[in-house]
Formats: structure tokens, sequence, C-alpha cells
């Protein structure tokens, strides 16, 4: 009777070891994979969700998510707002949700790339920036990290005679696009 004991309570304090070095592996393994979820991971997540977003300018923007890229995210709006991702400083409505960048293959477009698609279509774009200002205009050309703008009025289309100037627009300065 007593060997039954002594290999019992050695079985018990086996499995709750065993128990304990599988919890602590499962912590590390949580705490691994929270370490490789993104801001845009979370806002993936969030996809026909709404959210609002506090910007750098001071605005705060909400609207239903309609895509994310892997620097940008998309808020439903009369006409769709574009959002740097670098301009967002908190966001509300996330739950702790979160979807890697995989399959459609916006989101693995740069937001380079997409204000490069607005120039090429000739659309109308407002663009908000950091830290007060708005300007309207055309997007004429696209490089790595900047953007240069004919401004001219929202409600006419670029033309030579309308154009007021032409600004560069470094992205980091830019808090919100908006497309006409």
């Amino acid at each position: 009777m007593r060997w039954e004991e002594l290999f019992d309570d050695l079985e018990a304090r086996f499995d709750e070891q065993g128990r304990a070095e599988a919890e602590a592996d499962l912590v590390d393994l949580v705490r691994g994979e929270r370490d490789r979820v993104t801001f845009t991971d979370r806002l993936r997540a969030h996809v026909g969700g709404v959210v609002a977003l506090d910007l750098r300018d001071g605005s705060n923007r909400r609207g239903t998510v309609l895509e994310v890229g892997r620097d940008w995210v998309l808020l439903s709006d009369r006409t769709g707002l574009l959002i740097p991702v670098d301009a967002v400083v908190s966001a509300g409505g996330l739950s702790q949700q979160a979807l890697p960048e995989e399959g459609k293959v916006g989101r693995r477009l740069r937001l380079g790339t997409v204000l490069r698609g607005l120039a090429r279509d000739r659309a109308g774009v407002g663009i908000d920036f950091w830290p007060t200002g708005r300007l309207d205009g055309t997007i004429d050309r696209v490089g790595s990290d900047h953007l240069d703008l004919a401004v001219h009025p929202p409600d006419v289309a670029r033309r030579v005679g309308e154009v007021r100037q032409v600004r560069t627009v470094p992205f980091q300065a830019m808090a919100a696009i908006r497309t006409r």
C-alpha cells in the first residue's frame, strides 16, 4: 500500500510539473505571437467595422474600415478617406483581434502605390496635413516619400489656367487624403 501511495504522489507531482511547463510554454508562445502583431494587423481584422481614429492634425475621423494596406487605411466617407497609418495617434473601437498581411493584393500595397494610382487617374483630391491645413488639387507626381500637388479649386478639373501653384508634400505631413 505504501508503494502505491508513493507512486501516486510521484505521478501527481510529475503531472503537475508537466502542466506548469506546458502553461509556461503557452505563455511564451502567446507573448511571441503578440510581439509580431502590428497596428495594421489590428485594423485589418476590423474591415467592415466602425473605428474612430485620432490623427496628428488634431482631427478625429470615424468610419467603416474598407481596406487596410501596409501603411494606410481606407475609411468609408462620401468618397472614401485614405489615411496614412503614421498620421494615426490613437484608435477607438478595436478589439484584440488581428489579421496578418496575406491574400489580397491591396493589403500589400504601400501608400505611394495608392497615391500613384490617384495621380494616374488624375483624380481631384483634398489633402489635410499636419499640424493644420488643407490643399485641394490634383496629384502630378509621386516620389518615394512625397508627392507634387497641382493646387487648384476643388470644383474644377486640373487645367493650366486653374493651377495656382505646385506644392510638394512629404507623406509624413499628410493626415488624410479625400478624393472628389
